[in-house]
């Protein structure tokens, strides 16, 4: 995999969304998927990421929480 830098010219500026998520890492196809379901839901590209991550530290919790519940013999 290229590294950004390897990429992008010395005078272009990454895209950052909401001056939080940069955007320069991902590729042209994740962001149409990305739009696509914003579009879908009728909601911001933001949006879509900050459920993405949401979603994602549930499950890690959630799995974190089944290990402590795990009896062992």
């Amino acid at each position: 995999m290229k590294t950004i830098l390897e990429t992008r010219p010395g005078n272009v500026t990454p895209f950052v969304l909401e001056g939080r998520w940069a955007l320069d890492g991902l590729d042209q196809s994740t962001m149409r998927w990305l739009s696509k379901i914003a579009k879908r839901k009728r909601v911001g590209v933001a949006d879509v990421i900050y459920e993405a991550i949401e979603l994602l530290v549930a499950e890690w919790e959630a799995e974190a929480e089944l290990e402590k519940k795990i009896i062992k013999l």
